[in-house]
This record gives structure tokens, sequence and C-alpha cells, in this order.
């Protein structure tokens, strides 16, 4: 579906400070939203005691190519951050250039958490979205469906305090923050850099509730240099919002659909979609929904153009193959923690009990693939093609579930080192010298 190409202003411009100031008044100025694969200026990480040797990997990966900041939320876990790094083999030097800043609200997925704007100067400004703890309290209506009392108590329970993080980030990247009524995380946010965003309806429209599409196309558009929106209906069926039924035992603990796990623009023409293979097809039901789910999304990616009218080249980029584990509901289940469930986290409707065995599935994202499958993409492209040194470079974006996400195993071979552990990476035709490259992701 195409969206109209333009939406007027709703707030005259302003030159900033302005007392209320919105992504339209950041788009009256000359803002945009870079993509993905642009070069950056910094990446910026989290850090928590689930994944110490995960974030261990992206710095070491990273650290050659730009510059790092690592948000925590007290000076506490900042030594602790600090010697977990130490004693995975990180020297003194290389810990001690990373910026580390501290914020009582930090979030370990920093890219949910804002989402950076880049003016005509390569001046910083920072989308204050609007914060839902992941759609919590929709998931919780749908787990009690039958009990409004229940419903409002699970919702009650949402962590409602990072609904400022994105402006702290501002303060601390040196920008602004601009506010935008819509209710989404970073990891849903693809662009193209040149006034293409692709979106994901089901999660916009679990995220807000009562909108139609007329209203989320408007708020989209309003956002600094957005013009144009590919609308696909659905992402991967292991991310599902939060804890969830996927198909018969089949459960997944997800975001509900972020674009990052399953399409990505690679250049501002060229698209990345996740496609399950023939072999697990054939073999595995979730991978089954996966290939009519993207099927659909590849037929309207190949019919959709972007703001300029030009076709999409659509590549299609094999999955990792499923990865699951089993585990047994427990009355006594950590909500923390990504292996431990509860029968209680269902739908009444679906007759769970405590001890009944389940099949997790992981949200297994396409960008965490095999050596071949790389080359393969980097020979594919002709903007990478010239390049010797095509290669993957981790971002920020990472997998859900999990504090565990170790326990899982998969039978398809994966690269060694960091970009193993990798579920959503930064695809570079060269690493950028974060002293001289343009910044799509500021301060």
């Amino acid at each position: 579906m195409q969206a109209p190409d333009t939406v007027a202003a709703a707030d005259a411009p302003c030159l900033p400070p302005c007392p209320t100031e919105t992504a339209t008044t950041l788009g009256a100025h000359g803002y945009r939203i870079p993509a993905g694969f642009e070069p950056l200026r910094a990446v910026w990480l989290g850090f928590d005691a689930g994944h110490q040797q995960l974030t261990a990997d992206l710095v070491r990966s990273l650290q050659p190519h730009t510059r790092l900041k690592m948000l925590v939320s007290e000076l506490a876990r900042m030594a602790e951050a600090r010697a977990s790094l130490a004693a995975r083999g990180l020297s003194a030097k290389d810990i001690n250039e990373i910026e580390f800043h501290v914020d009582r609200r930090a979030l370990y997925f920093v890219r949910d958490a804002a989402v950076f704007a880049l003016g005509p100067r390569g001046e910083p400004g920072v989308i204050d979205f609007r914060w839902s703890h992941y759609g919590h309290a929709g998931w919780c209506r749908v787990r009690h469906a039958n009990d409004a009392r229940r419903a409002a108590d699970c919702a009650a329970g949402a962590d409602s305090s990072r609904e400022e993080l994105d402006r702290a980030i501002a303060a601390l990247a040196g920008g602004r923050a601009y506010r935008s009524e819509l209710v989404t995380e970073g990891g849903a946010v693809e662009v193209n850099g040149r006034g293409t965003m692709i979106a994901n309806v089901a999660f916009l429209q679990q995220r807000n509730p009562g909108r139609s599409r007329a209203e989320l196309t408007r708020l989209i558009l309003a956002l600094p240099g957005i013009q144009h929106i590919i609308w696909l209906p659905e992402g991967l069926a292991e991310d599902p919002p939060l804890r969830a039924t996927i198909s018969g035992d089949y459960v997944a603990w997800g975001t509900g659909g972020h674009t990052d796990e399953f399409v990505r623009f690679a250049d501002a023409k060229t698209v990345l979609l996740a496609w399950p293979e023939d072999s697990d097809t054939a073999a595995h039901p979730v991978a089954r929904i996966n290939r009519e789910r993207m099927q659909r999304n590849f037929e309207i990616l190949s019919a959709a153009t972007d703001r300029d009218g030009q076709r999409l080249r659509v590549i299609k980029l094999p999955m990792p193959r499923i990865v699951e584990r089993r585990i047994f509901l427990s009355a006594a289940a950590d909500p923390g923690w990504s292996q431990e469930w509860s029968a209680d986290y269902f739908a009444s409707h679906e007759r769970r009990r405590e001890g009944q065995p389940v099949m997790q599935v992981a949200v297994a994202s396409y960008l965490t693939s095999s050596p071949p499958t790389a080359s393969s993409w980097c020979q594919a492209t002709p903007s990478m093609a010239h390049h010797a040194r095509c290669r993957i470079v981790c971002s920020d974006s990472l997998s859900r579930p999990s504090p565990a996400g170790a326990l899982f195993s998969s039978t398809r071979s994966a690269p060694t080192g960091s970009a193993a552990v990798c579920t959503a990476q930064r695809w570079a035709s060269q690493p950028p010298n974060p002293k001289t490259a343009a910044a799509p992701a500021p301060g």
C-alpha cells in the first residue's frame, strides 16, 4: 500500500529553544532519520548481567571501527561492566576508550530507546517516541481477555520509567529531543535515509490500539524526512508480542514484530528479507508460518517503489534453522529470565498448566547467517561488489529473549567469533573512520 507522498506540517517551525518541539518541527529544520547502512560516528551499547559475553564480543568487533558509548544504570554497574570486559580479555586501554554514561533508566537494548536524527550540518537530534514497555498493556489485555481487573493489574506492572530515556540520551549526545505521539521502539524504525520507511502493520496496531491506518500514516509522515511508507502485514512468527504461543506447543518471547528482525535496507534501493529455506519449511511448523508471512512481504516489496517511484531490489537472505529448547511451565518461574515460563503467562482459553512441556523458539534474525550467505550477498549487491573488504559489522540491535540465550542451540553452522552472536548486524562496505565519517547515530 502506498501512503500519500507528503503530509502538512502540524506545527509552525521555530528555532530552538522551543517550548514544545515535535518531530514535525525537526523535519522543518531539515533533519532526517538516517539509514542503518550509513557511516557511524558512534555506537551505543548497554550492559546487564545476562549479556556479559555478548557485550564483550560486540565491543571487540566494533571498537576497531567506531567510537563506543555504553549506557549503564548506576556507577556500580559501570564498575561491573569494566570488570566484566576485563575478565573477558579486553585490555585496560580498550576499556578506557569506551565512553560510559549513567542514567538510572538505562536499557540494555539502547537501539529501542532512542532513534537518532541528523541535521543538515550533522547536528544530532533524537525522536522522542512514546514508550509502552514493548506493548505490555496490549499483552495484558490478550492474556486476561475475560478479566478486566486482572488485565488492569497486569498493565499496571509495565515499566513506565523509560518514557523519558530517549530525552536523556539526546542530552548525553549533545542533541535535542523532539516529540512524536507514535508509540514504537527503535527496532521497528527501518528507513533508507532518503524518505522511505518500511512499517509493520501488526506491530504498530498492537502498540497504538485504537489508531486507524490513516492516523498511523499521519504520524509516520510527520517524522523528519519521511515522505513514503511501505506497509508490510507481519513479521516473524517467533517474534510475538512478549510471551505468547506461536502454534501448538511452540512459544516465544518477542517484540511483536520489530522490522530489524526480518527486513532491512542494505542500501537506499536494496532490501534484505528474511527467508526460510525449503528444507526448514518442510521440516518445521514455525518455519512454514514464516514462509507464508515472508512470501506475502516479498510480493509487497517486489511491487513497491521508493519515494522517487523507483522499484526496489529485494534479496531473500536465508534464515538460520529454527533455534529451540524444551522447557517446563512452572508457577515459580522468574519473569526476568527467558528460559523460565509459567502457565499464567498465557491466555486462559489456551488451558496451559504448570508442569506442561513447551518448545521455546528463539528470535533468530536472518542476519545471523553463515559465511557463504554473507559472501553471496556481498557479491550480489553492486554497491558492495567492488569492495575487497565487504564484511559484517555488528550493530547495537540485538535479539530479545534472553539473559540465557546461550542455552539455545542451532543445527546450522554459524560463523566463529563475535559475528555468531549478533542477531542484527550492520552491513558496511568498509568500516568508517570515526574521525572523518558522517554520523547518522550522532554523539
